[in-house]
């Protein structure tokens, strides 16, 4: 006699059904891992750039000068005056006071912009002088962008005057002080009265200039 239990048709069925509902999983059912890891990837991507930006703040280029004017002819004291000229001349600040990245010429009185970004200026001009045009002009390029203007009367000897921008600028701009026709400044041989001075902000990148 055999011991094995005839075959219920009741569990066949049972069987046949279950084989019957098993599914395979469907794409749909990985969507939301893919959206996650999509999501996670895009915020990687975010970080990293935050990361790289902030790298290169921190290794920025180092620019900043300050200048001042010196007179062509001076007094025993070391004063002298500069202009009036017939026509517009710039201003050459020869003597360095700070010139942290060799931006600023002494030679030429210009500033060349290193790298795209955002600089800010600054000038003063002093005079001692009366019945005279007093003033210096700031120029960008080709462009004046600030200037510094006065009348001395007979009763006004001594004045000094300062303005200053902001500017952003592309590699390769030049910025300088201009002495406008008519117009005269004063400086001395030993002290730092009549100045040009100017740093970088911040960088920016080329397309934004």
């Amino acid at each position: 006699m055999s011991d094995a239990l005839p075959s219920s048709p009741a569990l066949c069925c049972l069987q046949a059904e279950d084989s019957t509902n098993k599914q395979p999983i469907s794409d749909d059912s990985r969507d939301p891992f893919i959206t996650l890891f999509s999501g996670l990837s895009a915020e990687v991507g975010n970080l990293t750039r935050k990361v790289e930006d902030l790298r290169k703040s921190c290794n920025s280029v180092g620019v900043a000068f300050s200048a001042a004017l010196r007179p062509p002819i001076q007094d025993s004291e070391g004063y002298g005056n500069t202009g009036p000229y017939q026509g517009d001349i710039n201003l050459v600040h020869s003597h360095i006071i700070t010139n942290v990245g060799n931006a600023f010429s002494p030679q030429t009185g210009a500033f060349t912009a290193p790298v795209h970004g955002v600089y800010y200026f600054t000038f003063t001009s002093y005079t001692w002088k009366n019945e005279a045009n007093i003033g210096v002009a700031l120029y960008k390029n080709q462009e004046q962008v600030a200037l510094v203007y006065e009348y001395q009367d007979k009763g006004d000897n001594e004045d000094f005057a300062s303005n200053g921008a902001t500017l952003q600028l592309a590699k390769g701009d030049i910025v300088y002080l201009v002495l406008p026709s008519g117009f005269q400044v004063t400086s001395n041989a030993f002290k730092n009265l009549s100045t040009f001075s100017g740093f970088l902000l911040f960088q920016v990148e080329g397309e934004n200039v």
